[in-house]
């Protein structure tokens, strides 16, 4: 249906207000095609005014076609030069697009012009933990919520910051944020807003000795690796341990200490008198950067399984992983080309098989590299096949993911490629883990450059065989 006459009494003021207030709606109820064409609208009868810019620009972010909605703010810039929700709305964009010089001008400018802005201090905290610079980036998100108390996402950032700088006593206190987080933008808060539907108290750390305690995986398959490590010490204080896990878990952990049921996710909830959700767990009990690692290894391989096939000449067989889960929020920085690792064939005795799961385990075929990549996907159906031809690895090199984490709970020789931001748990600017002795972190020294990590990893490896870097 077309859209009624305008009347003949409507001034200029009125139409451009009707025509924002209908883009906008549109945006609100979800029609972003509707809502870019009258932006576009308003922009050509209107091109003076700066808001249909900045409000297209906030519809581009969410579409991630970052380049025009960054073109789009500095025009209304040049329409509103001093309006300091443009620049901080400018600077989280070029943080996103990892311009950070420009991000912190923009940012230092829309402080300058109104210091009392919530949202610039929370968007400039994100700028400097993409910068690693932790501490700043507390006290930049404690600055947001003294002027906005009680804001969700900044305290869950925070705690992230927190987490990252080492701080676990108040890291993982305030971790339990995300119970509550209610952004479209994250990925598995949907699921953890069944926390607060649980029909059973959810254990703050009180008393457990003879209690049953219904402990569930709520993020990745890496996390649940990560944080299983806990839940003997759980066990230990006496309770009766019911643990939920992803199939892809169930035969990995069938005889994991501490667990007294093992169940698969999707089932009925279990008889219990507590529940928690996995990676709280490290908050009950107290859990300081000093007290890692704990035992490690505590996940042993399958006896039976995939058996790994070694070519003649071969001395150092490499596993390796080059891609995430296409759907994690930060794959595009975490994941990798597999050409980067193709450079090391060129070491003598040296032999690559691939780990790969999922769609990126095509680009073996995609390259042509078959004759240089022993593919071992078709061999691995969940995660005690992977263990499985780890524990026949003499290494292996993975970007940051879940068999990151395996091979590191195994205590097998692990070379990990970390992004130039990197994941709250592997800290800042260290070469070891405190969470897995036996990884070796290689991390980025320029955005989104894996070039100087291999280069590092190919030296290492050449001395390990003898060969002159």
């Amino acid at each position: 249906m077309s859209e009624p006459a305008e009347a003949p009494s409507e001034s200029p003021a009125d139409q451009a207000r009707r025509l924002f207030e209908r883009a906008n709606q549109r945006h609100r109820a979800g029609d972003p095609d509707g809502a870019f064409a009258d932006f576009c609208e308003l922009i050509a009868r209107f091109p003076a005014l700066p808001d249909p810019y900045n409000n297209l620009a906030v519809l581009l972010k969410g579409q991630k076609r970052i380049p025009a909605a960054i073109a789009c703010l500095k025009r209304a810039l040049l329409l509103a030069p001093n309006s300091c929700p443009i620049y901080s709305n400018l600077g989280n964009l070029q943080w996103m697009a990892l311009d950070y010089d420009d991000a912190m001008a923009s940012f230092r400018k829309a402080a300058a012009i109104d210091p009392n802005r919530p949202e610039v201090y929370h968007n400039l905290g994100l700028l400097y933990f993409s910068l690693c610079n932790y501490q700043a980036a507390i006290e930049c998100y404690d600055r947001s919520l003294a002027l906005a108390p009680g804001v969700r996402l900044v305290q869950w950032d925070r705690a992230l910051a927190l987490l990252a700088a080492g701080d676990y006593a108040r890291g993982f206190t305030a971790y339990d944020i995300r119970f509550d987080l209610d952004d479209p933008s994250m990925g598995f808060d949907l699921k953890l807003r069944r926390v607060r539907s649980v029909p059973l108290p959810l254990w703050q750390g009180e008393e457990i000795a003879g209690r049953t305690i219904y402990v569930y995986a709520e993020q990745g398959l890496g996390d649940t690796l990560q944080f299983a490590r806990f839940l003997p010490h759980v066990a230990r204080l006496g309770a009766r341990i019911i643990f939920e896990v992803p199939a892809d878990l169930m035969r990995l952990m069938a005889n994991f200490p501490g667990i007294a049921e093992l169940r698969s996710e999707g089932n009925d909830l279990p008889a219990a008198d507590f529940h928690l959700p996995l990676m709280s767990i490290a908050n009950r009990l107290g859990i300081t950067l000093a007290s890692l690692p704990g035992p490690v290894p505590y996940l042993t391989a399958p006896s039976s399984g995939p058996v790994l096939a070694r070519s003649p000449g071969t001395r150092l067989t490499v596993g390796i992983v080059w891609a995430g889960r296409g759907q994690h929020t930060n794959d595009q920085n975490r994941s990798m080309a597999l050409d980067h690792l193709l450079t090391l064939c060129d070491l003598p005795g040296l032999t690559l098989y691939s780990l790969q799961k999922g769609p990126r385990a095509a680009d073996v075929a995609a390259l042509g590299a078959q004759a240089l990549v022993c593919d071992l996907g078709p061999q691995i159906t969940d995660f005690a096949d992977t263990a499985r031809l780890l524990a026949q690895l003499d290494l292996v090199i993975t970007v940051d993911t879940a068999v990151a984490h395996l091979a590191g709970a195994l205590g097998r020789p692990t070379f990990l490629l970390i992004p130039f931001t990197p994941d709250w748990r592997w800290l800042a600017a260290r070469e070891d883990s405190p969470w897995y002795p036996t990884a070796r972190l290689f991390r980025q020294q320029a955005r989104r450059d894996w070039s100087g990590a291999i280069a590092r990893i190919h030296d290492t490896l050449a001395r390990a065989l003898g060969v002159n870097p």
